[in-house]
């Protein structure tokens, strides 16, 4: 038989690939979706798609329920939904703090209590490392985020940690690129139009990792003996920020004109167009905030993610360079550059 696994977030960049990878170890995959998702899941025999109502209790029980009569338990769960722009604190903290609890405590109370809950959380709980000694971030270190978003994933790393009614893992992410990435598309599109554009005006370390190392992590994760600890996963390196201009350079045989933007007047734009949103279009948010800023240009983001890898007894399969260079492969066979 094989396990049941359930996903939540399943439809966005990191959940389809952690749907993958879960195939390809031999999971019977539970994709949890938003009623409003339009990516199409993998058409697969183990692949069953799922609508879970996090925000009423009883309702989410009574679904835990059924899907246990219908399937069987599930063996384990990775927790992957969440949102990374909001309207203000509480929507940030509902959904990336108090979600995954309801769903901890309705898996408890529908008697569905997973042998380990993996919670897919993110470095901004953290915050930045020390920008002069430029010392990688360790998963032992305090936490101190300095973002809303970070502070909320904070708050529900504390909860884990302090007051989990179920066997848990929690994983940070440092910067994800890889297949479907909509995120750093933008900078490669940039550079082959000719253009290097960087945030700041200081040197800034890096930790990256291909989406498919961070899910090969993740998935190789829930069979091992190990439960409640805290992982950083990267693919081990740390990069300065214009090494990853100098490697797409390289894999589109582009030369570049480097554009060194401060922060200052950046942040005031963004300031502005927090104001403009407020006014015109209150109930949306920009893409770019202050805080966000603030966090992207942190001249340190270097991180220490041995332990994960000692772990699983395993190594990254990709270094920044093979990762981009498969992920361009990726983009231009989509015609997407």
């Amino acid at each position: 038989m094989k396990p049941n696994l359930l996903i939540t977030g399943a439809s966005g960049f990191i959940g389809s690939h952690l749907i993958e990878e879960a195939l390809l170890q031999g999971y019977k995959v539970f994709a949890a979706v938003r009623k409003s998702s339009k990516v199409v899941l993998p058409d697969h025999a183990d692949v069953t798609v799922v609508q879970l109502d996090y925000y009423n209790d009883d309702h989410l029980v009574e679904q835990l329920m059924s899907l246990k009569q219908q399937y069987g338990r599930f063996e384990y769960v990775i927790h992957n939904a969440g949102i990374t722009r909001a309207k203000n604190v509480a929507d940030f903290n509902e959904v990336n703090n108090l979600l995954p609890q309801r769903l901890a405590q309705a898996l408890v109370t529908s008697q569905n209590k997973p042998a380990k809950f993996i919670l897919v959380s993110s470095m901004a709980a953290f915050g930045p490392g020390d920008k002069k000694s430029r010392t990688p971030i360790s998963i032992h270190q305090p936490m101190s985020p300095i973002s809303n978003y970070g502070k909320s994933k904070r708050a529900v790393s504390n909860y884990f940690l302090t007051q989990s009614p179920i066997p848990f893992i929690l994983v940070y992410p440092t910067a994800v690129y890889g297949p479907r990435d909509r995120d750093f598309i933008e900078f490669v599109k940039l550079i082959k139009g000719g253009f290097e554009p960087y945030l700041g005006l200081y040197r800034q370390i890096l930790s990256m990792v291909h989406v498919s190392d961070l899910t090969y992590a993740i998935v190789g994760l829930l069979e091992k003996g190990i439960v409640g600890n805290q992982y950083i996963v990267s693919d081990n390196k740390n990069y300065d920020k214009k090494e990853l201009g100098a490697i797409i350079k390289g894999i589109l045989h582009k030369k570049t004109i480097k554009l060194f933007i401060p922060v200052t007047p950046v942040l005031w734009i963004a300031g502005l167009t927090e104001l403009i949103y407020k006014l015109v279009a209150p109930s949306k948010t920009p893409l770019l905030t202050k805080e966000k800023i603030n966090e992207i240009s942190a001249a340190n983001w270097s991180c220490e993610a041995k332990e994960v890898w000692d772990a699983l007894g395993k190594q990254p399969r990709y270094d920044l360079k093979s990762g981009m260079q498969q992920t361009i492969e990726w983009y231009r066979g989509n015609n997407l550059l």
